[in-house]
């Protein structure tokens, strides 16, 4: 299965939350059985400038979530795709569902209410572990 991880839910595995614990165990469980995560490359320029910004966030805790998923190129169909959309989302979360999309995912992981109601609009699966 091919679960994509969008910036909002990573960055609660770097800053706790609610959340953070039931996420990490869900993580956890589904790597155990297989299921690959994955991002666009869009992930590392987030995380990278939210630790620059927040100086509570550890570089070295950041590359450990970038580690755990397989970061993927935009392509050029993404950026169309999310300039042409009807989604009404900020370019980064039009960004990641183009992607998700394209990388034809079983499911988003993410917090973000705006991006979880155009990913099921779209036809996409969304968890929210917690």
């Amino acid at each position: 299965m091919i679960r994509y991880l969008d910036t909002s839910a990573a960055l609660k595995l770097l800053v706790q939350e609610a959340e953070t614990d039931a996420l990490a165990i869900q993580l956890t469980a589904w790597a155990s059985r297989g299921d690959r995560l994955v991002a666009s490359m869009l992930l590392l320029t987030e995380l990278h400038c939210a630790a620059r910004r927040r100086r509570e966030l550890d570089p070295h805790a950041v590359q450990a979530v970038l580690d755990a998923v397989l970061l993927v190129d935009i392509a050029r169909d993404d950026l169309l795709r999310a300039a042409s959309s009807a989604w009404g989302l900020r370019s980064a979360d039009a960004i990641h569902l183009a992607t998700a999309l394209r990388l034809d995912a079983d499911e988003l992981i993410a917090y973000d209410r705006e991006l979880l109601a155009a990913a099921q609009d779209a036809g996409l699966r969304t968890t929210t572990p917690g």
